[in-house]
């Protein structure tokens, strides 16, 4: 049987229970326009979870928590790409963590990824009775009931960090010496980040964490008296993705149509974000989901064309003591810290928390703006 909805009209609570009691086996889809979960159940338990931000896969996950740097990331990944194992099974295999460790990593991203779906005020969910994934998950147990009291918790601890921390523009200053109690290595990492000037986003994408992780370690020091968050800078943000000032109703068609003239002018990170807004519309939609692969190619393809090549190597173009000065966005930011000479765009994308196509186009936007050059690949 299976059953679909939208957070408004079945809280989550209500629903996971249901799929608990009555023992289901399968997968619960949930979307909320940005980010799609996924939830695997067996026999009424919750055996694993997914999510299409890439700041929730393993690795991030692991590189937020001080477990293994971007370095390892990347060479993890170059081995997946050859024998097909999971991250974790590799890992394993070099020693980059232990098996206690993993193990505790798993659950803890599992239920972290659950949890923040209680923070969501929508979401457009379809349970998929009997349909699991048919590759091998790391073995996971989580009691439904547990689940449902920690997600509430959550959502209390949330509205009270944000009573200090409105919003991820917040820039935190530090007032005395930040230090974590318990020395845990990617605490320790948030807080060194804090320069007085990074905005929580920025201390967010420079240590692989979501948002309210970094918000819940400067939180507590807010409370210890050793930090206080300052109003947002001054960021022109563009509008979110929306037909109607173009003329147009609200559907996957108009939005489609209105990311086929932003991909035609070149103004591709636009087009990209109308083309996962039609996605979101109509998730299950062949013809949707066709439309938009091939708008995708053909930012691959012009893209390409300037340069943008997965083993060509990007190098500074700009004075490295300028960079600050520089009117980047934070992800444009990310990308830029991480170019050396060395690395190539393709094992830079493997370290990147952004989506592997928003990415590409970062790139392309900085080596459009002068801020880099690109190299042949290099022996």
């Amino acid at each position: 049987m299976s059953i679909s909805g939208n957070l408004k009209t079945m809280e989550l609570a209500e629903l996971l229970q249901w799929l608990s009691q009555g023992r289901k086996s399968g997968t619960l889809h949930i979307n909320n326009g940005r980010v799609e979960k996924q939830i695997f159940f067996k026999e009424g338990t919750i055996v694993s979870s997914a999510a299409s931000d890439p700041k929730e896969y393993l690795g991030h996950f692991l590189v937020s928590h001080g477990y293994i740097d971007e370095l390892t990331l990347a060479k993890a990944m170059e081995m997946q790409e050859e024998n097909k194992m999971l991250l974790g099974k590799i890992l394993l295999t070099i020693g980059a963590i232990s098996e206690t460790d993993l193990d505790r990593m798993l659950r803890l991203k599992a239920e972290e990824s659950i949890y923040e779906i209680f923070t969501w005020q929508e979401g457009e969910f379809r349970f998929a009775d009997g349909d699991l994934p048919d590759y091998h998950m790391w073995p996971l147990a989580l009691s439904v009931t547990a689940v449902v009291l920690e997600g509430h918790q959550r959502v209390d601890e949330w509205k009270q960090i944000r009573a200090k921390i409105p919003n991820n523009n917040v820039v935190a200053v530090a007032i005395r010496e930040l230090r974590s109690a318990d020395g845990d290595p990617g605490i320790e990492k948030i807080l060194s980040l804090v320069d007085d000037d990074r905005t929580i986003q920025e201390i967010a994408l420079q240590t692989h964490s979501g948002e309210f992780h970094v918000c819940r370690v400067l939180y507590e020091q807010i409370r210890g008296g050793n930090l206080k968050a300052v109003r947002p800078r001054q960021m022109q943000v563009e509008a979110p993705a929306s037909p109607t000032d173009q003329g147009d109703t609200v559907d996957a068609d108009a939005l489609l149509r209105i990311a086929d003239k932003h991909v035609e002018n070149r103004e591709f990170a636009r087009g990209i974000r109308h083309l996962r807004a039609a996605q979101n519309l109509e998730p299950d939609s062949n013809r949707i989901k066709k439309t938009a692969e091939a708008a995708e190619k053909r930012i691959i393809v012009a893209i390409r064309q300037d340069g943008i090549e997965m083993k060509a190597v990007p190098e500074v173009a700009c004075d490295p003591t300028k960079l600050d000065s520089l009117d980047l966005s934070p992800q444009e930011g990310f990308i830029l810290t991480r170019v050396n000479g060395t690395y190539d765009i393709q094992t830079i994308l493997k370290i990147t928390p952004v989506p592997p196509l928003e990415a590409q186009v970062l790139f392309w936007k900085l080596h459009q703006a002068g801020h880099i050059t690109l190299e042949p690949p290099k022996k």
